[in-house]
């Protein structure tokens, strides 16, 4: 997976890069954040995989699904009296976007309503995260989302978001996310952890 940063008058585009597949997280004008993926394949469903051998970013997707699944939106320590609150505060929202079940997160697009909204998963699977962003038929009346056979994006509103205030913790992995080293210019420092891992997987391989 090649990963490669471009700054633009607004921030910074990530660009992930895998076979005929590209998964961009960016920031616009607008102040909101956008995950939009792109294909040379026709499908009203698109997926990219997140995998452990792209070790930090693998790490930022633990942390967004961990800071998800256990209500970790403030960026900062919380009593247990607080933290208790904020589950029984935001109860509704949080049923909705984490299936205890399925231990899949389901954000629909800020764009419009959810009816007609793309949609994205989240997926965490062994060693790996599962994105699966898809379409719904647009239904008259409503504003219509836009995507394409070929590109779908989803929207995180800064202000307004049907998932407040979980959309911070997207921000927060983005501000994170663009401040690591292009895979073609790695030349970071491996903690234990990751070294063991690609230890395990080259052994594997040979």
């Amino acid at each position: 997976m090649k990963l490669t940063k471009q700054k633009t008058e607004f921030g910074i585009d990530v660009s992930l890069e895998e076979g005929n597949k590209t998964f961009q997280v960016v920031f616009r004008g607008n102040l909101d954040l956008y995950w939009t993926i792109e294909s040379s394949e026709e499908s009203d469903k698109h997926s990219f995989t997140i995998t452990k051998e792209n070790y930090d970013v693998y790490n930022l997707f633990e942390e967004l699904y961990s800071n998800i699944e256990n209500i970790n939106i403030f960026d900062k320590r919380r009593t247990k009296k607080e933290q208790e609150e904020d589950r029984l505060y935001y109860r509704y929202t949080y049923n909705e976007l984490f299936d205890k079940e399925t231990e899949t997160i389901t954000w629909y697009s800020d764009e419009t309503a959810h009816e007609v909204s793309n949609i994205l998963k989240i997926t965490k699977e062994d060693e790996s995260f599962k994105l699966e962003f898809s379409t719904q038929p647009h239904i008259s009346d409503y504003d219509r989302d836009f995507n394409s056979p070929h590109f779908i994006p989803i929207r995180f509103r800064n202000s307004g978001s049907s998932y407040e205030p979980f959309n911070a913790i997207f921000m927060r992995m983005y501000n994170k996310l663009i401040k690591l080293d292009d895979v073609n210019d790695y030349g970071h420092q491996m903690n234990i952890e990751e070294f063991q891992y690609k230890k395990k997987l080259k052994k594997s391989i040979n």
